[in-house]
């Protein structure tokens, strides 16, 4: 009997922890309506989606399930390849102001539509300016650029860079000529350089050797011939707007720090600033705050008092962002208005298994595999023609499963060896001692026999 009690018990404890239901190993679950036959299917991340997404894990932990909860292959989309078409636009060459030895140079930057906007130094620089901008308007792969005829002889060397936020530069040419010699049939006439590369909208002319021909004020332009994307035919996701309130406002150095909250980590790619009815022109220093102690310079947003500055977006390389700040060295009498644009991040999975579909984001442990769909687009792209594109689909309400539990790291699993090996011993010696008073409470069998002789 006692040993039976005693399996009883183990049983007990092993039935206990049958019964410990694992938490649900993702935060939150969308259903996904899929148009039926389709051979790859294209799911957009809803905003709330990022409020769940982890960031460490840089969208590994979105995956797509079937009928049965199992991950089917998916992955990023991979947009198809632009279309393009030819161009050729005359634009004016900018000069930036020599610097001085000792002294701070220009400042270039843009304003809120993209414009270039040089700020001379404290003094102003009587030195030929050696180095020339202008601006495309819009992003070009650029294949040819011809200066301005010259009407007397000319013979400079130059670098031509390029770069798309008046940052980052990108050397396309070095060392290439300038060169205008004499009049007539044996005059020389080498005006114009060979380009090629990614599409850029900044361009940056600086003159190594010989002193430039072309105007300070403007006047001198130069002809950019390329190619450009045709906006229309574009793949991707549809441009999101989210006007964000202020939300902690304090004094830095000379200025003011104005600080907005986004709801997510979104994949900010713009910033647009408005002013309130008090204030009617201000330059704002626009940065993302990534910690304590570290930040990243966005750009800088200039607005006019025609407001006409201030509704046009600055835009800036995609990347998720939660903490925005806005630096005005001049008081505002009002904190500024923020809306940040953004682009939903794509994912394209292929029908496997039965439907209906879910999308589940959000896990500190499950993680998507790397399934090589971005071949299999490839190759239905080449079966069924440059146009084709992934079915689209929509998304249901979305539901909670694990919620925060499963966005937090998984506790060791709890180690029953110990409690188990005690509750033996503890079995054990119980029937020990139980063995040990049976047989003292049993009379002697032998001594009775001498009693009764």
């Amino acid at each position: 009997m006692r040993r039976d009690v005693g399996c009883l018990l183990v049983l007990g404890l092993f039935a206990v922890g049958a019964r410990a239901e694992a938490p649900e190993a993702f935060a939150y679950s969308w259903p996904i309506v899929a148009p039926q036959g389709g051979k790859a299917y294209l799911v957009e991340l809803p905003q709330d989606a990022y409020a769940w997404a982890s960031r460490d894990a840089g969208l590994a932990d979105v995956v797509v399930v079937d009928a049965e909860g199992r991950q089917v292959a998916a992955g990023p989309y991979t947009a198809a390849a632009p279309t393009s078409h030819p161009v050729t636009l005359d634009a004016p060459l900018r000069a930036v102001p020599a610097a001085v030895d000792g002294v701070p140079g220009a400042r270039i930057q843009r304003s809120t539509n993209g414009d270039i906007v040089i700020e001379p130094g404290p003094v102003a620089p009587t030195a030929t300016p050696r180095v020339w901008l202008f601006d495309a308007r819009s992003a070009i792969a650029p294949e040819r650029l011809e200066f301005a005829a010259i009407d007397h002889d000319v013979n400079l060397g130059v670098d031509v860079d390029t770069s798309n936020d008046l940052q980052d530069w990108n050397t396309r040419v070095r060392g290439a000529s300038i060169v205008t010699l004499g009049k007539g049939d044996g005059a020389v006439d080498a005006r114009v350089i060979k380009l090629s590369g990614s599409p850029a909208r900044y361009y940056r002319v600086r003159v190594m050797s010989g002193e430039a021909p072309w105007a300070v004020d403007g006047t001198s332009s130069v002809t950019l011939s390329g190619s450009v994307e045709d906006a229309a035919a574009k793949d991707e996701a549809k441009l999101l707007w989210l006007d964000v309130p202020v939300g902690d406002t304090k004094s830095s150095g000379q200025g003011v720090d104005y600080d907005y909250r986004l709801p997510a980590a979104l994949p900010v790619n713009s910033v647009r600033v408005t002013l309130g009815k008090s204030d009617s022109v201000a330059r704002l220093d626009a940065s993302a705050v990534e910690g304590t102690m570290s930040s990243e310079a966005l750009g800088t947003l200039v607005v006019t008092p025609d407001g006409t500055e201030g509704r046009r977006p600055l835009e800036v390389n995609a990347r998720r962002r939660d903490l925005l700040r806005l630096h005005s060295a001049t008081p505002l009498r009002e904190a500024p208005h923020l809306s940040v644009g953004w682009r939903a991040d794509r994912f394209v999975f292929l029908p496997e298994g039965k439907g209906p579909y879910r999308l589940l984001v959000g896990s500190a442990r499950e993680r998507r595999p790397s399934w090589p769909v971005g071949d299999a687009v490839t190759a239905l792209r080449k079966s069924e023609g440059a146009a084709w594109r992934p079915d689209e689909t929509t998304l249901g309400p979305g539901q909670e499963l694990g919620g925060r539990e499963a966005l937090s790291s998984p506790a060791a699993p709890f180690d029953w060896t110990r409690p188990l090996l005690w509750v033996v011993l503890l079995l054990g010696a119980g029937l020990i001692a139980g063995m040990a008073g049976s047989l003292l409470r049993k009379p002697n069998a032998g001594g009775e026999d001498e009693g009764k002789g």
